[in-house]
């Protein structure tokens, strides 16, 4: 009796038309209201953006004006280990095919003909450059930086059982580093180096490590020069790079490799892995 009644009242689940479309016109409403408040908020946030430069510098960043280190190859991103057999190509090419993709990412700056009149060519500046130039970055060139064994042609080195490892600095905007002299220098890094440099080193990490992990030639030797720096968001931006040649690393033996970073206002946390990077070779 009561769904007879309801359907001669002209009800749907205990409503008129008329209170339906009541109810929608309230919630079309309410929703557009609710996006159209949404928008606006959105619209006073992006004004406050600047796409050029962050809102939150200096030691306001997650970084703390102390960059990392990174490396590659890494094609597996959930390890650090970098593990091959010596003359075995498919056991490092994926390590190679990594660095050069890597690696094309910079020769696109010398082939893109957009970025010619936004790069600076530095290789006559021997110390930091004039902050009236920090507009353009300086070209990164491999060529000249990274060693003839370090290249593509003699497989990074990996199939002859002498990797070239790829490092970098984590970018920091407006980060720019602090040099040593010669009386503060650290006496570890003392061998390697030289004045307007970020200095590399890399060592083993336990004393079996550094028994095992044998000589390491860096290309270029001083490490980061400075005239890379400060990275300010320039179109063509390359981040300066370092390889480091493992030369004799003991075969068939797992080491633990650490790369530090070098300049006197770059600290070391090995918990934070502030100033480092860490990974492990194995060449069989």
């Amino acid at each position: 009796m009561a769904s007879s009644a309801s359907t001669e009242e002209g009800s749907v689940l205990g409503r008129t038309g008329k209170s339906w479309a009541q109810i929608g016109i309230f919630y079309l409403i309410y929703y557009s209201c609710l996006s159209a408040f949404f928008a606006g908020m959105m619209a006073i946030f992006y004004q406050t953006l600047d796409w050029n430069y962050p809102r939150l510098q200096g030691p306001d960043t997650l970084l703390k004006q102390n960059p990392g280190i990174g490396f590659r190859p890494i094609p597996d991103v959930q390890s650090t280990l970098v593990r091959f057999v010596k003359a075995d190509a498919s056991t490092y090419s994926p390590y190679t095919d990594h660095i050069q993709a890597f690696l094309e990412y910079y020769e696109n700056q010398n082939l893109n003909p957009q970025d010619g009149g936004t790069v600076a060519d530095c290789d006559s500046v021997t110390g930091r450059r004039p902050e009236k130039d920090w507009d353009k970055p300086c070209r990164f060139d491999l060529t000249a930086n990274l060693g003839a064994d370090c290249v593509k042609q003699q497989t990074f080195g990996f199939d002859d059982g002498m990797p070239c490892i790829l490092l970098k600095l984590n970018k920091i905007f407006d980060w720019q580093p602090e040099s040593f002299t010669n009386d503060t220098v650290p006496l570890e890094v003392a061998d390697l180096w030289e004045p307007y440099h970020v200095t590399v080193k890399c060592e083993g990490e336990n004393p079996a490590d550094k028994d095992n992990i044998g000589p390491i030639e860096y290309y270029p030797q001083g490490g980061f020069h400075f005239k890379y720096f400060p990275f300010r968001n320039q179109q063509a931006y390359r981040s300066p790079l370092v390889m480091a040649r493992f030369i004799r690393p003991h075969p068939g033996v797992l080491v633990m490799v650490q790369c530090k970073a070098y300049a006197r206002n770059i600290r070391h946390n090995q918990l934070e892995k502030a100033g480092m990077v860490h990974f492990e070779l194995m060449v069989d």
